[in-house]
């Protein structure tokens, strides 16, 4: 500690300003890799981890891909309704698989209010479970509403606040799709509208916005069964429905969960089936989930390099003062190697010293990561639309971003410290004390 105090004095008298400039580079670098880092640990957990919570979302469909990258359904469907059964019982990877149906109607009206959905799905009880999507107003979705092709909606918070102000506000309310054209009498040559009311019976949580738009989530999810029109044969309906199902797995390959659920399907139906999983929305791969990955990965990739690259020059600056060091000290170090001191013990002095220098750059550095991560996650978030909110709410540093960020300022002030003390030792103790 003696020596150190003493070094760090005597670099204080003679280049102060080169000491302080080293020590506020080092800062700076660490600083902006520990900030990358976190940054990089948060999206990920949007992005990849948030997703994977629930395992893998997939949709199975009886039918091919088209022309214009959207699914082209068999129509009547190859399969009937208890394909989704079939799949849970035979696979052994799945957890749950429920019928998608699309609604014929985009926009709902609450009173004197409308409000254009995003998207609506008619579906089964178990598409909450396998969505991750949890009912924290009115009653959850039954087998039994299923059943009756209950006339019930289950909404999310944010529609819910939308149209009624609030959660509670919304359960028991009433909405209305636009009416349905039909002909009636002879020829049908008289129109008519149907307007079909339905029930708000719960309202979930509202999905993280990159869950919704990588799975399509609904703003608004129903009983498949209550799109069967009155009168119609049931069975029959609910067969032709039966070509496109959500499924849930916890095997995160989608090529594994496409084989086993292929051979499930081929088995039951014939080799001839036309079967397409995917990962994406009911109408097709979304390209969304894979730019948003892309869009991540560069910006923390970009963010990283520039911390490194500034570490590693602040480094550079340690490096020189080692060289200043190792030069004006060399007649010193010759008289303690003449005294016994060994190569090992010399090295061993110098790279402390540089290790000291890493080290008090690296605190700094944490303390200016831990005063600018507000402001400067702030001024990034906008750059990442929907994943802003990743940035901005309640951001704490990572500790694994810590730890990296301190390993690095310590890897890299310490290594090319330690290269002019292996240089200092090199060569004959006499020769060194006869030149100096």
């Amino acid at each position: 500690m003696n020596k150190f105090l003493a070094l760090f004095a005597r670099h204080w008298s003679k280049n102060r300003v080169k000491l302080i400039l080293t020590l506020t580079a080092v800062a700076l670098g660490t600083g902006i890799l520990i900030l990358s880092f976190t940054a990089s640990l948060l999206l990920k957990e949007k992005v990849s981890d948030e997703l994977a919570r629930n395992g893998s979302v997939l949709y199975v469909a009886n039918g091919a891909w088209g022309s214009d990258g959207s699914i082209e359904q068999q129509r009547p469907s190859e399969w009937d309704s208890s394909a989704p059964s079939l799949v849970v019982e035979g696979g052994y990877s799945i957890t749950g698989a429920v019928p998608i149906t699309m609604p014929p109607f985009d926009e709902i009206r609450a009173g004197d209010k409308s409000y254009r959905l995003r998207s609506a799905v008619g579906t089964a009880p178990g598409y909450f479970e396998i969505a991750g999507l949890e009912i924290i107003q009115g009653t959850p979705m039954t087998e039994e509403d299923i059943s009756l092709g209950s006339k019930k909606v289950w909404l999310s918070r944010e529609t819910a606040e939308l149209l009624f102000g609030s959660a509670a506000e919304a359960v028991g309310r009433r909405i209305q799709p636009p009416g349905t054209a039909f002909g009636r009498g002879m020829g049908r040559d008289r129109e008519q509208t149907l307007i079909v009311s339905y029930t708000v019976a719960g309202v979930f949580e509202t999905p993280s916005e990159v869950a919704r738009r990588t799975y399509g989530l609904g703003d608004l999810v129903l009983p498949y069964s209550a799109l069967i029109p009155a009168g119609g044969n049931a069975r029959m309906m609910l067969n032709f429905m039966s070509g496109l199902f959500m499924i849930g797995s916890t095997e995160p390959s989608v090529e594994k969960v496409a084989a086993e659920v292929s051979g499930i399907l081929a088995s039951a139906y014939g080799e001839d089936t036309k079967i397409t999983v995917w990962e994406g929305t009911p109408r097709g791969v979304s390209a969304y989930y894979e730019e948003l990955r892309q869009a991540v990965s560069i910006f923390t990739v970009a963010v990283n390099i520039l911390g490194m690259v500034l570490l590693v020059t602040s480094s550079l600056g340690i490096f020189s003062i080692m060289v200043v060091e190792s030069l004006s000290r060399r007649r010193d170090i010759a008289l303690e190697r003449a005294l016994g001191a060994s190569q090992g013990a010399v090295v061993k002095e110098f790279w402390s010293w540089s290790f000291a220098l890493s080290l008090m750059g690296g605190l700094l550095g944490l303390l200016l990561a831990l005063v600018l991560a507000g402001p400067v996650f702030g001024t990034i978030a906008p750059l990442l639309g929907e994943l802003s909110g990743a940035l901005t709410a309640g951001v704490v540093l990572n500790p694994l971003a810590v730890l990296g960020g301190l390993a690095l300022a310590l890897g890299c002030g310490g290594g090319l410290g330690l290269l002019p003390a292996v240089s200092a030792v090199q060569g004959g103790i006499s020769d060194v004390l006869r030149e100096a």
